[in-house]
């Protein structure tokens, strides 16, 4: 008996390096939506957190009660979240 190779081995090498690179690039895909949906996140999360400052700061100032000091807060929030997310 005399064992023959296989006549298509470069076919099927061909093959699996296709699919391996579809799956790596399907992995990488996936990773990037998830770092993406975590910097929207963020990002609105940081809008709610301003937005409540700022009516924080309108109630206090309505009252006399500490308005310069919630303003201060808002305004060093506003600049952390300016610094964090550039305009597009």
């Amino acid at each position: 008996m005399v064992m023959q190779p296989p006549e298509h081995s470069s076919s099927n090498s061909v093959r699996y390096l296709v699919a391996g690179v579809v799956g790596v690039a399907l992995m990488l895909g996936a990773y990037f939506m998830q770092i993406n949906a975590e910097a929207d996140r963020q990002r609105q999360s940081a809008a709610e957190r301003l937005t409540l400052c700022r009516q924080v700061a309108r109630v206090a100032s309505a009252t006399a009660f500490g308005g310069a000091d919630v303003r201060d807060t808002c305004e060093q929030l506003n600049e952390e979240s300016n610094k964090g997310n550039p305009p597009l």
